[in-house]
């Protein structure tokens, strides 16, 4: 199986399902509403596909976040040039896949809640997105990956991600936990589809930017003079969602976690009987703002 729109970077698998709309596809926590009203009709539409012992191949930009897939049969073509390559083997691949995402998503917005939730967006201008797909992977491993024979053939040199490897921060090693290697579960895949959401007047006719759309149209209770256009996109693709993730949120986070182990470090040797406050080892000590340039 191949994976949906490969995000930047895994979700945790409890924070996203099918039939969810989503303001940020890679922040579920920000908003959302998900339809109680159209759960039933939504897992109807709902296939399922289980894939044991599944492995794939993954490239990695230059800032950490996953570029693209290419499955355990990869064309050598397409990953030759490819600087930055990580297999992955996880004990199990599930997919939940809509049959019909239109219908899914007609599903949603006939729910008079839903409809409410999307009314106070279009009296904004935003657009959201809806889940119509996840592929989950379950126990994943990571490793680095470079071609043998100089690209001759198909097979890969495995090696353990390195020490500040840059890849998603939820798939790097803790050798502070003693663990070489990190299992990971969770969310790396999704069919999302942009929807675009607009306030109009029932004879008011589309203009250019409704093209790619599939409209659905409601009345809005108590303004009869209004109507609630929402649209239908198509999916996101793994390009998209990359360039949606904003970095600067987990570079804080990193150096924050890399400052709190200096700081702890720094406060055990205050606590030692061999080094007195008076030492010129602690006065004016500060644990750096750029952990990474420090060297042993």
């Amino acid at each position: 199986m191949v994976l949906h729109g490969l995000l930047p970077k895994p979700l945790s698998a409890d924070e996203v399902t099918v039939g969810q709309l989503l303001v940020h596809p890679l922040h579920p926590e920000q908003d959302g509403f998900y339809s109680t009203t159209a759960h039933e009709e939504i897992d109807a539409l709902n296939d399922y596909h289980i894939q044991l012992r599944y492995r794939d191949l993954f490239s990695v930009d230059t800032q950490g976040r996953f570029m693209a897939n290419y499955g355990a049969k990869f064309d050598l073509g397409r990953i030759y040039r490819q600087p930055n390559l990580i297999t992955v083997n996880a004990e199990q691949m599930i997919q939940r896949v809509s049959q019909s995402p239109q219908r899914a998503f007609e599903a949603v917005c006939g729910d008079p809640e839903a409809r409410e939730w999307i009314y106070q967006l279009a009296q904004e201008e935003k657009e959201f997105y809806i889940v119509v797909g996840v592929t989950e992977l379950k126990n994943a491993v990571f490793r680095r990956a470079r071609l043998q024979d100089a690209g001759a053939s198909n097979r890969l040199a495995e090696t353990p991600l390195e020490k500040g490897a840059k890849v998603p921060r939820a798939v790097r090693s803790n050798p502070r936990l003693g663990q070489s290697e990190n299992y990971v579960s969770g969310v790396f895949g999704m069919d999302v589809r942009r929807v675009s959401t607009r306030i109009t007047r029932p004879e008011e006719p589309h203009d250019l930017r409704d093209i790619g759309f599939l409209w659905s149209y409601f009345d809005v209770p108590g303004k009869p003079r209004e109507q609630l256009m929402v649209g239908l996109g198509e999916p996101l693709k793994a390009n998209d969602l990359r360039l949606m993730w904003d970095l600067s949120e987990e570079d804080v986070q990193t150096n924050l976690d890399a400052i709190s182990r200096l700081s702890s470090d720094m406060l055990s040797a205050a606590a030692s009987p061999l080094l007195r406050p008076s030492s010129p080892a602690l006065r004016g000590r500060s644990p750096s703002p750029h952990p990474l340039t420090l060297r042993s």
